[in-house]
């Protein structure tokens, strides 16, 4: 899942402002935002005040503006900022103004009060517009027609108005899937089956960051799985993993072929019981999924038969689900780990961004691993999480700014609409990641990436690539990322959509597509039933090349 992203100082709600996306990149926020990075917080205000005498208050430059004149001791000033700012409808939280640390000095004023009680009042009308509190109602296990129609609705409505990423459907008709829908729900006899169908609604999309999420009571229903990982190798199905030692007894050994899944051939299996409901945003993450995790996720009280083969024989067995707790727990890898290989090259596995985890243990570890001639940076089992947990990493391998990534989200304006006129694009840049004043690895680097490479790693792949000191070696990534927009469904569930678009720092489009490796390197059979990582030879090699003289 993909946690929220904002850059330092990037102002994320909607505002009713005429802005282009040209008019987002304007050089001299940019030039703002990297002063106020790098500590010149009065040299920031300056730009930044030099833009409002310009262009006026913005939503580009109204929160960075009121933050730095109270941190700047102008008092007076930022108060009349944020008086203005509620005046003419650039709405602020009120709880951002009361968790904002540089504004601790305006509380002590006596008009903080008022102007914060004005805040909550916008924030009320904001859940009453942007909410839908009656639709929201919890777990049963059938539901009544009415909200079973509204919950279809309230998917349809939210994907037509935000979701970022319909330029990349082009051939889907999303007001003749509703309707298909409505007419679906309709005869859906309880709640497992109709979140079913809101699954395969939002599956249209072909978007990874694009989900429906059944209420927590149906989770073993749909998504217990045995304890093995499995994937998908040139033309076969193959065990990657048995988790359970248990298994080993019924003969379930890793390098078996997956031939048959409760009575069907996998691949009609996959097809019919997978795909249909499978979020997914290219043919790569499709296929990482479906053999993968989706392959044999089902219901907690149901064995799932499977027919395996290993060339010369083949076994029917009969292999128990584990709660998706279990599941999670099993396969769960480290979110840091590393080695040191052959050739003095250290192996960083970074495998989670969910937390911060990942870069405290490198930093931990860092002037062990910085001794090291190379390293090798292995995001090929990361499937996101926060992007900032990936930039503090990249920070130690530069001596000047990184460029990360390029944004934009639609908005709506109403008014434009009655008028005819397209609607305007926000959007911008990231921003850089800055160096690290206290480490810096000077050494040769290679990154490690496949369609299991996601979201905020694939941030982390596209910063790599600014930076320019290494090969990217492995398959093309997942191609999703993006900001999540979440929102509850009738009977306790939840779904997300995808309303941003991400680009590389270069305005090349990977969303849909994938970042490709610099080299291609593929997984083969004969290579993986070896034990060869031949991903990580080949960088290896690469690295070996470099250091030739």
């Amino acid at each position: 899942m993909r946690f929220l992203r904002f850059s330092r100082g990037l102002w994320p709600l909607v505002w009713l402002a005429s802005m282009s996306l040209a008019a987002a990149q304007s050089p001299r926020l940019e030039a703002a935002q990297r002063r106020m990075d790098e500590g010149h917080a009065a040299e920031a205000l300056a730009l930044l005040e030099e833009d409002r005498r310009d262009n006026g208050l913005t939503s580009h430059n109204a929160w960075d503006l009121l933050r730095l004149q109270a941190d700047q001791g102008r008092h007076h000033e930022a108060l009349q900022t944020l008086e203005t700012m509620l005046r003419v409808g650039r709405a602020v939280p009120a709880a951002w103004l009361e968790a904002e640390a540089r504004l601790a000095p305006l509380r002590e004023d006596p008009r903080w009060q008022a102007l914060v009680a004005r805040a909550h009042q916008r924030d009320a009308l904001e859940r009453r517009l942007q909410g839908a509190a009656a639709l929201e109602t919890g777990y049963r296990a059938s539901l009544p027609l009415v909200e079973r129609l509204a919950g279809v609705s309230r998917l349809w409505m939210e994907a037509k108005n935000h979701f970022a990423n319909f330029d990349l459907v082009p051939d889907l008709d999303w007001d003749a899937l509703y309707l298909r829908t409505l007419e679906r729900v309709q005869k859906t006899p309880d709640t497992l089956t109709y979140y079913g169908e809101l699954m395969r609604m939002v599956a249209a999309l072909n978007d990874g960051h694009s989900n429906v999420y059944p209420p927590e009571a149906l989770w073993e229903a749909l998504w217990a799985r045995p304890a093995l990982r499995t994937a998908r190798i040139e033309d076969r199905v193959v065990i990657t993993a048995v988790l359970d030692p248990a298994l080993a007894k019924q003969g379930v050994r890793v390098g078996q072929q997956v031939l048959r899944v409760d009575g069907l051939a996998v691949e009609t299996h996959v097809a019919r019981r997978v795909l249909p409901t499978l979020s997914a945003s290219t043919p790569q993450d499709r296929k990482h999924r479906a053999y993968g995790q989706s392959l044999l996720a089902g219901n907690l009280g149901q064995a799932v038969r499977l027919q395996l083969g290993d060339g010369t024989r083949t076994r029917h067995v009969r292999i128990p689900r584990v709660s998706v707790a279990r599941a999670w727990e099993l396969e769960e890898r480290p979110a840091f780990a590393w080695r040191k290989l052959p050739g003095d090259i250290a192996l960083v596995e970074l495998n989670s961004f969910a937390d911060d985890s990942a870069a405290d243990a490198f930093m931990a570890a860092f002037d062990e691993i910085a001794q090291s001639r190379a390293i090798v940076f292995d995001v090929r089992h990361n499937g996101g999480g926060n992007s900032q947990v990936g930039y503090r990493i990249l920070a130690t391998l530069s001596d000047r700014p990184i460029a990360s990534s390029r944004w934009w989200t639609r908005t709506q304006v109403s008014a434009w609409r009655a008028w005819g006129r397209a609607m305007p694009l926000e959007g911008g840049h990231h921003g850089d990641v800055l160096p690290d004043p206290k480490r810096h690895y000077r050494g040769a680097l290679a990154l490690l990436v496949g369609p299991g490479t996601y979201s905020a790693a694939e941030d982390f792949t596209a910063a790599f690539r600014s930076l320019g000191r290494g090969p990217v070696l492995g398959a093309a990534t997942g191609g999703s990322t993006g900001q999540p927009l979440f929102f509850k469904l009738p009977g306790g569930g939840q779904a997300r959509l995808c309303v941003k678009r991400d680009l590389l720092a270069d305005g090349q489009e990977f969303v849909g597509r994938g970042i490709a490796p610099d080299q291609p390197v593929a997984t083969t059979w004969s290579g993986w039933l070896a034990g060869r990582d031949e991903v990580l030879d080949a960088a290896v090699q690469a690295l070996q090349e470099v250091a030739k003289p």
